[in-house]
Protein backbone atom coordinates (compact mmCIF):
# COMPACT_ATOMS: atom_id res chain seq x y z
CA UNK A 1 0.00 0.00 0.00
CA UNK A 2 1.00 3.34 -1.22
CA UNK A 3 1.75 5.76 2.09
CA UNK A 4 -0.08 8.80 1.99
CA UNK A 5 1.47 12.32 1.06
CA UNK A 6 0.75 15.64 2.86
CA UNK A 7 0.16 18.41 0.20
CA UNK A 8 3.43 20.13 1.19
CA UNK A 9 5.32 17.04 0.18
CA UNK A 10 3.18 16.01 -3.12
CA UNK A 11 3.61 19.86 -4.15
CA UNK A 12 7.50 19.52 -3.51
CA UNK A 13 7.39 16.51 -5.99
CA UNK A 14 5.78 18.05 -8.54
CA UNK A 15 7.52 21.31 -8.37
CA UNK A 16 11.12 19.19 -8.63
CA UNK A 17 9.52 17.43 -11.36
CA UNK A 18 8.45 20.68 -13.50
CA UNK A 19 11.51 22.31 -12.91
CA UNK A 20 13.88 19.35 -13.80
CA UNK A 21 11.53 19.08 -16.97
CA UNK A 22 11.57 22.53 -17.77
CA UNK A 23 14.78 24.36 -16.78
CA UNK A 24 14.95 25.70 -20.14
CA UNK A 25 12.23 27.15 -22.39
CA UNK A 26 11.23 30.16 -24.62
CA UNK A 27 7.37 30.67 -25.55
CA UNK A 28 5.55 32.98 -27.21
CA UNK A 29 2.31 34.47 -26.54
CA UNK A 30 0.20 37.45 -25.57
CA UNK A 31 0.37 39.39 -22.54
CA UNK A 32 -2.47 40.13 -20.25
CA UNK A 33 -3.57 41.24 -17.12
CA UNK A 34 0.46 42.97 -16.43
CA UNK A 35 1.23 44.56 -13.25
CA UNK A 36 4.30 46.10 -12.49
CA UNK A 37 4.23 45.81 -8.61
CA UNK A 38 5.45 48.39 -6.23
CA UNK A 39 7.72 45.72 -5.27
CA UNK A 40 9.66 46.21 -9.03
CA UNK A 41 8.78 42.64 -9.40
CA UNK A 42 6.38 42.00 -12.63
CA UNK A 43 3.38 39.31 -12.47
CA UNK A 44 1.33 39.01 -15.88
CA UNK A 45 -0.35 36.17 -17.87
CA UNK A 46 0.79 34.95 -21.32
CA UNK A 47 -2.05 33.49 -23.29
CA UNK A 48 -2.63 32.35 -26.92
CA UNK A 49 -6.25 31.02 -28.39
CA UNK A 50 -6.30 27.38 -26.54
CA UNK A 51 -4.49 27.78 -23.17
CA UNK A 52 -3.05 30.77 -20.81
CA UNK A 53 0.10 30.66 -18.17
CA UNK A 54 0.79 32.93 -14.95
CA UNK A 55 4.44 34.22 -15.51
CA UNK A 56 6.59 36.58 -13.15
CA UNK A 57 9.58 38.26 -14.03
CA UNK A 58 11.86 39.44 -10.93
CA UNK A 59 13.01 43.26 -10.82
CA UNK A 60 16.35 42.01 -11.11
CA UNK A 61 15.38 40.79 -14.56
CA UNK A 62 16.72 43.30 -17.08
CA UNK A 63 13.92 44.49 -20.11
CA UNK A 64 14.61 47.18 -22.80
CA UNK A 65 10.88 48.00 -23.47
CA UNK A 66 7.66 48.48 -21.76
CA UNK A 67 5.06 45.74 -21.97
CA UNK A 68 1.49 46.48 -21.70
CA UNK A 69 -1.71 44.10 -22.76
CA UNK A 70 -2.24 42.63 -25.73
CA UNK A 71 1.45 42.89 -27.13
CA UNK A 72 2.98 39.76 -28.38
CA UNK A 73 6.52 38.89 -26.95
CA UNK A 74 8.85 35.70 -26.79
CA UNK A 75 10.03 35.31 -23.52
CA UNK A 76 12.89 32.66 -21.86
CA UNK A 77 12.87 31.05 -18.67
CA UNK A 78 11.72 28.12 -16.66
CA UNK A 79 8.80 26.07 -15.07
CA UNK A 80 8.32 26.12 -11.36
CA UNK A 81 5.44 26.06 -8.89
CA UNK A 82 4.48 28.60 -6.09
CA UNK A 83 3.72 26.31 -2.96
CA UNK A 84 1.51 28.53 -1.33
CA UNK A 85 -0.94 28.27 -4.20
CA UNK A 86 0.01 25.78 -5.45
CA UNK A 87 0.01 27.14 -9.19
CA UNK A 88 2.60 26.37 -11.74
CA UNK A 89 4.20 29.61 -13.81
CA UNK A 90 6.83 30.36 -15.75
CA UNK A 91 10.07 32.04 -14.49
CA UNK A 92 11.12 34.77 -16.90
CA UNK A 93 14.95 35.42 -17.27
CA UNK A 94 14.23 37.63 -20.71
CA UNK A 95 11.56 39.08 -22.67
CA UNK A 96 11.62 40.37 -26.29
CA UNK A 97 8.82 41.65 -28.20
CA UNK A 98 7.97 39.43 -31.29
CA UNK A 99 10.31 39.63 -34.40
CA UNK A 100 13.35 40.35 -32.33
CA UNK A 101 13.85 37.01 -31.80
CA UNK A 102 16.78 36.27 -34.53
CA UNK A 103 18.47 39.53 -33.56
CA UNK A 104 18.34 38.08 -29.59
CA UNK A 105 20.09 34.60 -30.67
CA UNK A 106 23.02 36.66 -32.45
CA UNK A 107 23.17 39.14 -29.98
CA UNK A 108 23.20 36.20 -26.96
CA UNK A 109 26.02 34.02 -29.17
CA UNK A 110 28.19 36.90 -29.73
CA UNK A 111 27.99 38.03 -25.85
CA UNK A 112 28.84 34.51 -24.85
CA UNK A 113 31.74 34.10 -27.32
CA UNK A 114 33.24 37.22 -25.98
CA UNK A 115 32.90 36.55 -22.39
CA UNK A 116 34.66 33.18 -23.06
CA UNK A 117 37.34 35.10 -24.77
CA UNK A 118 37.89 37.46 -21.66
CA UNK A 119 36.28 40.73 -23.20
CA UNK A 120 34.18 41.19 -20.24
CA UNK A 121 36.72 40.42 -17.35
CA UNK A 122 36.59 42.80 -14.45
CA UNK A 123 40.03 42.20 -13.82
CA UNK A 124 41.13 44.07 -17.86
CA UNK A 125 38.14 47.27 -16.51
CA UNK A 126 40.10 50.45 -15.75
CA UNK A 127 39.54 53.24 -13.50
CA UNK A 128 38.32 56.40 -14.72
CA UNK A 129 40.87 59.40 -14.06
CA UNK A 130 39.45 61.73 -11.52
CA UNK A 131 40.41 65.01 -13.45
CA UNK A 132 40.35 64.70 -17.10
CA UNK A 133 41.17 67.41 -18.80
CA UNK A 134 40.39 66.37 -22.11
CA UNK A 135 37.48 64.23 -23.18
CA UNK A 136 37.02 62.08 -25.97
CA UNK A 137 33.25 62.08 -27.60
CA UNK A 138 31.50 59.91 -30.15
CA UNK A 139 28.08 60.02 -30.72
CA UNK A 140 25.56 61.86 -33.79
CA UNK A 141 25.98 65.36 -33.72
CA UNK A 142 22.35 65.49 -33.99
CA UNK A 143 19.52 64.11 -31.11
CA UNK A 144 18.93 64.35 -27.20
CA UNK A 145 22.85 62.73 -26.58
CA UNK A 146 24.75 64.76 -27.58
CA UNK A 147 23.43 67.42 -26.14
CA UNK A 148 22.99 66.03 -22.97
CA UNK A 149 26.80 64.98 -22.91
CA UNK A 150 27.80 69.19 -23.57
CA UNK A 151 25.55 70.62 -21.27
CA UNK A 152 26.54 68.26 -18.40
CA UNK A 153 30.33 68.31 -18.77
CA UNK A 154 29.84 72.62 -19.16
CA UNK A 155 28.12 71.99 -15.96
CA UNK A 156 29.64 70.15 -14.04
CA UNK A 157 33.32 70.45 -15.15
CA UNK A 158 33.61 73.46 -17.42
CA UNK A 159 37.40 73.63 -17.23
CA UNK A 160 37.82 70.23 -20.01
CA UNK A 161 38.62 70.14 -23.18
CA UNK A 162 36.16 68.28 -25.43
CA UNK A 163 37.31 66.56 -28.49
CA UNK A 164 33.60 65.56 -30.41
CA UNK A 165 33.73 63.08 -33.00
CA UNK A 166 30.78 63.18 -35.00
CA UNK A 167 29.19 59.45 -36.22
CA UNK A 168 27.10 57.44 -37.64
CA UNK A 169 25.42 55.44 -34.98
CA UNK A 170 22.37 53.17 -37.54
CA UNK A 171 23.03 51.46 -40.24
CA UNK A 172 25.27 49.58 -42.20
CA UNK A 173 28.19 52.43 -41.95
CA UNK A 174 27.61 53.11 -38.47
CA UNK A 175 29.49 49.95 -36.86
CA UNK A 176 32.82 50.97 -39.11
CA UNK A 177 32.01 54.70 -38.21
CA UNK A 178 32.67 54.10 -34.41
CA UNK A 179 35.52 52.16 -34.80
CA UNK A 180 37.25 54.73 -36.78
CA UNK A 181 35.72 57.35 -34.05
CA UNK A 182 37.58 55.48 -31.28
CA UNK A 183 41.14 54.48 -33.45
CA UNK A 184 41.05 58.22 -33.95
CA UNK A 185 40.78 59.22 -30.83
CA UNK A 186 43.32 57.28 -29.30
CA UNK A 187 45.80 59.31 -31.41
CA UNK A 188 44.49 62.44 -29.27
CA UNK A 189 45.87 63.70 -26.08
CA UNK A 190 43.09 62.87 -24.25
CA UNK A 191 41.95 61.22 -21.01
CA UNK A 192 38.67 58.80 -21.74
CA UNK A 193 36.35 58.72 -24.02
CA UNK A 194 32.28 58.52 -24.32
CA UNK A 195 30.66 56.65 -26.99
CA UNK A 196 26.89 56.07 -27.07
CA UNK A 197 23.49 57.53 -28.87
CA UNK A 198 19.76 58.03 -27.58
CA UNK A 199 17.55 54.84 -27.01
CA UNK A 200 15.97 53.07 -29.75
CA UNK A 201 14.77 49.41 -30.55
CA UNK A 202 17.21 46.14 -30.34
CA UNK A 203 17.96 47.05 -34.42
CA UNK A 204 18.10 50.39 -34.20
CA UNK A 205 21.12 49.39 -31.60
CA UNK A 206 22.78 47.07 -33.44
CA UNK A 207 26.16 49.07 -34.91
CA UNK A 208 27.41 48.13 -30.56
CA UNK A 209 26.41 45.25 -30.83
CA UNK A 210 28.63 43.82 -33.54
CA UNK A 211 32.32 42.38 -32.89
CA UNK A 212 34.30 45.04 -34.64
CA UNK A 213 33.00 47.68 -32.66
CA UNK A 214 33.79 45.32 -29.35
CA UNK A 215 37.16 44.45 -30.50
CA UNK A 216 37.76 48.42 -31.03
CA UNK A 217 36.70 49.06 -27.46
CA UNK A 218 38.68 46.30 -26.07
CA UNK A 219 41.91 47.47 -27.86
CA UNK A 220 41.25 51.27 -26.77
CA UNK A 221 44.42 52.75 -25.21
CA UNK A 222 41.86 55.17 -23.53
CA UNK A 223 39.45 54.25 -20.87
CA UNK A 224 35.84 54.11 -22.57
CA UNK A 225 32.33 54.96 -20.67
CA UNK A 226 29.50 53.43 -22.90
CA UNK A 227 26.06 55.23 -22.83
CA UNK A 228 23.81 53.45 -25.55
CA UNK A 229 20.53 53.87 -25.00
CA UNK A 230 18.03 54.73 -22.17
CA UNK A 231 18.80 52.84 -18.67
CA UNK A 232 17.08 49.52 -19.36
CA UNK A 233 19.33 48.66 -22.71
CA UNK A 234 22.37 46.74 -22.75
CA UNK A 235 24.59 46.16 -26.02
CA UNK A 236 27.81 44.60 -26.13
CA UNK A 237 29.72 47.82 -25.70
CA UNK A 238 28.32 48.55 -22.43
CA UNK A 239 29.49 44.56 -21.50
CA UNK A 240 33.40 45.74 -22.95
CA UNK A 241 33.76 48.83 -21.80
CA UNK A 242 35.53 50.07 -18.42
CA UNK A 243 31.98 51.43 -17.34
CA UNK A 244 28.86 51.23 -18.93
CA UNK A 245 26.79 54.38 -17.80
CA UNK A 246 22.82 54.29 -18.03
CA UNK A 247 22.39 57.06 -20.05
CA UNK A 248 24.37 60.16 -22.15
CA UNK A 249 23.92 62.53 -19.24
CA UNK A 250 25.36 59.96 -16.93
CA UNK A 251 27.74 59.44 -18.94
CA UNK A 252 29.16 62.32 -18.58
CA UNK A 253 28.46 62.71 -14.97
CA UNK A 254 30.76 59.66 -14.66
CA UNK A 255 33.37 61.76 -16.37
CA UNK A 256 33.06 64.59 -14.34
CA UNK A 257 35.87 65.20 -10.89
CA UNK A 258 34.62 64.51 -8.20
CA UNK A 259 33.99 67.57 -5.50
CA UNK A 260 33.59 67.65 -1.46
CA UNK A 261 29.84 68.77 -2.25
CA UNK A 262 29.71 66.04 -4.70
CA UNK A 263 30.68 63.41 -2.19
CA UNK A 264 28.39 64.35 0.67
CA UNK A 265 25.65 64.87 -1.74
CA UNK A 266 26.31 61.21 -2.74
CA UNK A 267 26.18 59.73 1.15
CA UNK A 268 22.78 61.46 1.41
CA UNK A 269 22.02 59.75 -2.21
CA UNK A 270 22.91 56.40 -0.81
CA UNK A 271 20.97 57.08 1.98
CA UNK A 272 17.77 57.45 0.22
CA UNK A 273 18.72 54.30 -1.70
CA UNK A 274 19.01 52.42 1.18
CA UNK A 275 15.89 53.39 2.74
CA UNK A 276 14.23 52.94 -0.45
CA UNK A 277 16.28 49.22 -0.88
CA UNK A 278 14.92 48.26 2.42
CA UNK A 279 11.35 49.20 1.58
CA UNK A 280 10.89 47.51 -1.76
CA UNK A 281 12.56 44.34 0.44
CA UNK A 282 9.49 44.93 2.96
CA UNK A 283 7.28 44.92 0.25
CA UNK A 284 8.43 41.87 -1.17
CA UNK A 285 8.27 40.01 2.29
CA UNK A 286 5.24 40.81 2.72
CA UNK A 287 4.07 39.63 -0.45
CA UNK A 288 5.70 36.24 0.44
CA UNK A 289 4.26 36.04 3.50
CA UNK A 290 0.71 37.58 3.07
CA UNK A 291 -1.01 35.07 5.37
CA UNK A 292 1.44 35.87 8.22
CA UNK A 293 0.64 39.07 10.20
CA UNK A 294 3.15 39.03 13.10
CA UNK A 295 4.03 42.44 14.48
CA UNK A 296 7.52 41.31 15.94
CA UNK A 297 8.36 40.65 12.18
CA UNK A 298 7.78 44.09 10.98
CA UNK A 299 9.63 45.55 14.36
CA UNK A 300 13.16 43.62 12.96
CA UNK A 301 12.67 44.36 9.49
CA UNK A 302 11.98 48.25 10.43
CA UNK A 303 15.48 47.86 13.10
CA UNK A 304 16.89 46.48 9.97
CA UNK A 305 16.18 50.03 7.83
CA UNK A 306 16.57 52.60 11.15
CA UNK A 307 19.76 51.20 12.21
CA UNK A 308 21.71 51.44 8.90
CA UNK A 309 20.26 54.87 8.57
CA UNK A 310 21.53 56.20 11.85
CA UNK A 311 25.12 54.90 10.94
CA UNK A 312 24.70 56.75 8.04
CA UNK A 313 24.20 60.19 9.99
CA UNK A 314 27.10 59.24 12.04
CA UNK A 315 29.50 58.72 9.23
CA UNK A 316 27.68 61.94 7.28
CA UNK A 317 28.76 64.29 10.93
CA UNK A 318 32.09 62.26 10.97
CA UNK A 319 32.99 63.50 7.44
CA UNK A 320 32.39 66.71 8.29
CA UNK A 321 34.32 67.04 11.31
CA UNK A 322 37.29 65.12 9.24
CA UNK A 323 36.88 67.45 6.44
CA UNK A 324 37.36 70.83 9.14
CA UNK A 325 40.09 69.07 11.19
CA UNK A 326 42.09 68.84 7.76
CA UNK A 327 41.21 72.47 6.74
CA UNK A 328 42.82 74.05 9.81
CA UNK A 329 46.02 71.42 10.06
CA UNK A 330 46.68 72.97 6.38
CA UNK A 331 45.81 76.70 7.38
CA UNK A 332 48.09 76.46 10.72
CA UNK A 333 50.92 74.79 8.59
CA UNK A 334 50.34 77.64 5.49
CA UNK A 335 50.59 80.81 7.90
CA UNK A 336 53.73 79.11 9.66
CA UNK A 337 55.16 78.61 6.37
CA UNK A 338 54.35 82.16 5.95
CA UNK A 339 55.68 83.05 8.95
CA UNK A 340 58.86 81.51 8.20
CA UNK A 341 59.15 83.22 4.96
CA UNK A 342 59.02 86.36 6.18
CA UNK A 343 61.91 85.82 8.50
CA UNK A 344 64.20 84.08 5.93
CA UNK A 345 63.59 87.77 3.85
CA UNK A 346 66.97 88.99 2.65
CA UNK A 347 65.76 92.49 3.68
CA UNK A 348 64.42 91.84 6.79
CA UNK A 349 67.19 93.48 8.96
CA UNK A 350 67.47 96.54 7.24
CA UNK A 351 63.21 96.90 8.90
CA UNK A 352 65.04 96.54 12.34
CA UNK A 353 67.02 99.42 11.87
CA UNK A 354 70.19 97.10 10.10
CA UNK A 355 72.07 98.84 7.14
CA UNK A 356 73.97 97.43 4.34
CA UNK A 357 77.43 98.60 2.82
CA UNK A 358 77.80 99.20 -0.48
CA UNK A 359 80.74 100.02 -2.62
CA UNK A 360 80.44 100.51 -6.71
CA UNK A 361 77.54 98.76 -6.30
CA UNK A 362 79.26 95.75 -5.03
CA UNK A 363 78.37 94.97 -1.11
CA UNK A 364 80.98 94.88 1.43
CA UNK A 365 81.67 91.71 3.55
CA UNK A 366 81.66 91.07 7.04
CA UNK A 367 85.45 90.75 7.03
CA UNK A 368 86.27 93.31 4.91
CA UNK A 369 87.92 96.40 5.94
CA UNK A 370 86.38 99.72 5.55
CA UNK A 371 89.85 100.83 4.83
CA UNK A 372 90.19 99.43 1.25
CA UNK A 373 87.02 101.94 0.35
CA UNK A 374 87.51 105.63 -0.14
CA UNK A 375 83.72 105.61 -0.49
CA UNK A 376 81.26 103.93 0.82
CA UNK A 377 77.27 103.71 0.24
CA UNK A 378 74.66 103.09 2.96
CA UNK A 379 71.47 101.51 2.29
CA UNK A 380 68.74 101.54 5.22
CA UNK A 381 65.23 100.91 4.51
CA UNK A 382 64.06 104.28 3.31
CA UNK A 383 67.26 106.16 2.78
CA UNK A 384 70.59 105.97 1.38
CA UNK A 385 73.78 108.03 2.07
CA UNK A 386 76.80 108.45 0.20
CA UNK A 387 80.21 109.34 2.20
CA UNK A 388 83.37 109.42 2.20
CA UNK A 389 85.86 107.13 4.42
CA UNK A 390 88.32 109.31 5.88
CA UNK A 391 89.20 107.81 8.95
CA UNK A 392 89.21 104.12 10.40
CA UNK A 393 88.88 103.31 14.32
CA UNK A 394 89.24 99.35 15.33
CA UNK A 395 85.79 98.31 17.66
CA UNK A 396 86.88 97.16 20.90
CA UNK A 397 85.39 93.51 21.27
Amino acid sequence: MNSTLSVSQLTDRIKYTLEEGFSSISVSGEISNFKHHSSGHRYFTLKDSGAQISCTMWRSRTLNFRPTDGMKVIIRGRITVYPPRGNYQIDCISMLPQGQGDLFMAFEALKEKLENDGFFDRERKRPLPRFPLNIGVATSPTGAAVRDIFSTLERRFPAANIYFRPVIVQGDEAAPDIVRAINELNRQNIDLIIIGRGGGSLEDLWAFNTEEVANAIFNSEKPVISAVGHETDFTISDFVADIRAATPTAAAELASPFTTSDLLKGLETIQEKMKNSASLRIEDVKEKLDEINSPAISRRLEDKINIPSQRIDDLHSMLNRNISLTLEKKRNKLENLDSLCRNLYPLRPLENGFAILKSSNIIIGKNQSLADYKNVDIYRQNETAHVEVKKISKNKV
